[in-house]
């Protein structure tokens, strides 16, 4: 019985497991917008994006939920669900640089297929202050002095559906110097197949089967 019931947790353990693939880094190609300027009057004096130059000094920030910033025009009409008509996008397919102009804001995104429901882990760095959004869902914002380091924010989000998705992202600075990094692995979710499903049962059948023949002796 012991061994029927191994080789059923090691079909088990089998049939659900799973590797993570790097579907972002700093090699990833995608939309780039180089053209929003100094964004500090975008959400007002104390807010998020801060002044230039250490303007309201260099503190350490995360934001509790979206932000909702009322996007400039150089942002396009709904740069959030895809629709860059207008703004100063690049074509897709363009290198993104991991430093830019001192004062100023980029924009990101990153355009990705999913073959499976999937768990993703983004691990990002920036000098300053970086928000993301997937699929124009919040998910994350935060700002603090220091520098890009891969691992400065890890963000994981598990039951990510099969299909086309987009990783946006807003990177921000008030002065000094400017640095990016990021990684992104996506795992898929994986369950057992009918194959293995059903040889688990039959495992498990034997097992009862067994336990009932000695209750009966």
């Amino acid at each position: 019985m012991k061994l029927k019931i191994a080789m059923a947790t090691a079909l088990l353990a089998a049939s659900v497991q799973a590797h993570a693939v790097l579907i972002i880094d700093n090699s990833t190609t995608g939309r780039y917008n180089a053209g929003l300027g100094d964004l500090a009057d975008m959400d007002g004096a104390g807010g998020f994006l801060l002044g230039a130059n250490v303007s309201e000094g260099d503190p350490t920030i995360e934001l509790a939920g979206d932000p909702g910033f009322a996007f400039t025009t150089e942002f396009g009409a709904d740069w959030l669900a895809g629709d860059y008509t207008g703004g100063t996008w690049s074509a897709p397919g363009t290198g993104i640089p991991s430093t830019w102009a001192v004062n100023t804001e980029t924009a990101i995104v990153y355009d990705f297929f999913l073959d499976s429901l999937s768990d993703l882990t983004i691990d990002v760095g920036v000098d300053n202050g970086i928000v993301l959004w997937l699929d124009g869902a919040f998910l994350f914002g935060a700002t603090r002095s220091g520098g890009a380091n891969l691992n400065e924010y890890d963000i994981n989000l598990s039951g990510i559906s099969a299909g086309d998705h987009s990783l946006q992202i807003l990177r921000a600075d008030h002065g000094g110097s400017t640095g990016f990094a990021i990684e992104v692995n996506s795992e898929a979710v994986q369950v057992p197949e009918p194959a293995t499903l059903g040889l688990i049962g039959l495992g498990l059948v034997g097992i009862a089967a067994t336990r009932r023949r000695k209750q009966a002796v």
